[in-house]
């Protein structure tokens, strides 16, 4: 597999394709993987001529999509103003078709505020009903036709290489909103039992499938009532999340099984809508069942594993190498780092990280970000990576 360092639409405009497309290169890469969704954020531009902070559109595609294809959503893709001044994604694959690096489109499909907010109906609900506007929900009809459609624009239309999924599936409580505030001090069964979709989709489904619903959101409703009625948060599944779904008793067990399907129905649209040239990857991390992704089935339907060794010690990027190394015909092998402080004091350290995971089966590295960190970090790249 390639070698991609990730970076964002705007770094290349601010700083010009030529030239950061010559870096990377020199850097050993043999890819770049650009932002072609993605969700809103505050980003320290350290090395743009232009700025120091960017705040992105939220929920904005990065390249021109087909109005044809499009006609019938019930939702409307947002682009961002920058894709009127330059379509980045386009200029990349121009490039290489003429020698340049391979390019794959990192694409945020759930993940998207702006548009549950216009879309309050497929969003995702807790057991109170509460909409998680950052969350599509991937139960919902118009949400998978939404990333269908996305995939299949882009796989077709402009051509990557690669396209890399970020967030087909069921998001966190605790996501990065905008100000978060949590006094209660969740324990991470907390966070994961306040994600629950209680939506009329994920409903629908689950009485469907013979689950008795309301009894399973007044279960999860006790839980959290249980765990937040002290003075610190009890815990109510002291073993999750390493027991996987068994930390939770019947009827919700039943009713966490069923997330699967709605994340594989999903990908299996977007597997039959892209273009047979372009590879297809899921970004993930190893308790993918969390988020409702059953790894197997998504392997074994041809789309291969992003999987993330971020804040791990050495033992568990180890851990998330042999588990790689459990998926079908390799497809776990792309691994996702960060090029961060505190998280790697130094060169050393991220050279370290690096060795071991290649040790381990790592067959490539998507390393983030391009565009975030000061020019004086990317020496730590010196001999690391050599184009595949």
């Amino acid at each position: 597999m390639a070698n991609a360092f990730w970076t964002y639409p705007w770094d290349i405009a601010d700083m010009g394709l030529a030239e950061v497309t010559g870096e990377i290169r020199d850097l050993g890469f043999d890819m770049i993987s650009v932002a072609a969704a993605y969700h809103a954020g505050r980003f320290l531009q350290v090395r743009s001529p232009k700025r120091r902070a960017y705040f992105p559109q939220d929920g904005a595609l990065y390249f021109r999509p087909d109005p044809a294809l499009w006609a019938d959503q019930v939702i409307q893709p947002i682009v961002s103003d920058l894709v009127q001044e330059q379509d980045v994604l386009r200029d990349l694959v121009a490039a290489r078709q003429a020698g340049g690096l391979q390019v794959s489109a990192w694409t945020v499909c759930l993940h998207n505020t702006a548009q549950g907010e216009r879309h309050p109906e497929h969003v995702t609900r807790n057991a109170w009903g509460d909409p998680n506007f950052y969350n599509l929900c991937p139960a919902s009809e118009a949400s998978q036709s939404y990333v269908e459609t996305l995939v299949r624009d882009l796989s077709h239309n402009v051509r990557p290489d690669r396209i890399e999924l970020e967030s087909p599936n069921f998001l966190g409580f605790a996501h990065e909103h905008h100000h978060e505030k949590d006094m209660v001090g969740l324990p991470p069964e907390g966070d994961f039992l306040m994600s629950l979709c209680f939506c009329d989709h994920c409903r629908s489904y689950g009485e469907g499938q013979g689950v008795s619903v309301d009894e399973v959101q007044a279960q999860v409703r006790g839980l959290l009532d249980q765990m937040c009625s002290g003075a610190v948060p009890e815990r109510v599944a002291p073993d999750f999340p390493s027991a996987g779904l068994d930390a939770f008793p019947e009827p919700l067990r039943s009713y966490l099984t069923l997330r699967e399907d709605h994340v594989t129905k999903l990908l299996q649209r977007v597997q039959t809508a892209c273009h047979t040239d372009v590879e297809l990857l899921m970004i993930d991390g190893q308790a993918g069942w969390i988020g409702g992704a059953n790894h197997r089935a998504i392997t074994e339907m041809g789309i291969g594993l992003l999987l993330c060794s971020y804040d791990q010690s050495d033992a568990e990027a180890e851990a998330l190498m042999h588990y790689a190394a459990t998926l079908p015909a390799g497809r776990g092998g792309q691994i996702g780092l960060r090029l961060a402080v505190p998280e790697y004091a130094d060169a050393t350290a991220f050279q370290h990280r690096l060795a071991l995971l290649r040790q381990h089966g790592a067959t490539g590295v998507n390393l983030y970000n391009y565009g975030l960190v000061p020019q004086g970090r990317l020496a730590w790249l010196d001999g690391a990576f050599t184009p595949s």
